[in-house]
């Protein structure tokens, strides 16, 4: 069991910052343009649940889009640095 997680940690934390990246892009409409989509398409609700369980008030209570998106990315963040330390676990 040990040698599959060590196995699929680095991969797992790799699909992590992918989904970071790609809920960040949906979120600011310099990302959407560099997708291919519409400016109006923007969306907060893959990065929140990608910076869970930082970003869980943002489900409960009404912030403006700025205060959304800046808790939002700093859960991320806070997200890759525990994925980060997990993944580098035993080296």
């Amino acid at each position: 069991m040990e040698r599959t997680l060590r196995a699929v940690r680095w991969p797992l934390y790799g699909a992590f910052v992918l989904a970071s990246v790609v809920s960040t892009m949906l979120a600011v409409p310099i990302g959407l343009a560099t997708l291919g989509l519409e400016p109006n398409q923007v969306t907060f609700l893959p990065l929140t649940v990608t910076g869970l369980p930082w970003s869980g008030p943002l489900f409960w209570i009404e912030l403006d889009s700025v205060t959304r998106l800046a808790v939002a990315l700093v859960s991320n963040v806070l997200n890759l640095a525990v994925g980060l330390m997990l993944a580098r676990g035993s080296d």
